[in-house]
């Protein structure tokens, strides 16, 4: 995976740029681990967002009170996931057949 990756994504009729590197999205990761998901979210969006489009993105993702729209964060920050994971080898658990388990079966049979 490279070093920065560039994301567009779309929210409502905008399009907004985000600058994604490995730093800022375990950033988030370790948010979210701290139970802090929606603003872990909301400050990588702001921090990888371009810098001319901070504003109009800042006034879409809080409300009247300063808080960030969890539903409309999350949103985006699963689109900005998907495309930054998608290059990432697949992990998947193969199942292990054991020693153990072949004894079972057989003592089952007796």
């Amino acid at each position: 995976m490279s070093e920065a990756q560039v994301i567009v994504v779309t929210i409502g009729t905008e399009n907004f740029e985000f600058t994604v590197t490995n730093r800022e999205y375990n950033k988030f990761v370790d948010s979210m681990a701290g139970g802090k998901v929606t603003m872990g979210a909301y400050n990588l969006l702001s921090n990888t967002v371009k810098q001319e489009q901070h504003a109009t993105l800042k006034s879409m993702l809080v409300d009247g009170n300063n808080n960030p729209k969890s539903t409309l964060v999350m949103e985006a920050v699963g689109v900005i996931t998907e495309d930054f994971t998608s290059d990432l080898p697949k992990v998947v658990k193969t199942r292990a057949s054991s020693a153990n388990s072949s004894k079972e079966t057989d003592l089952s049979n007796s």
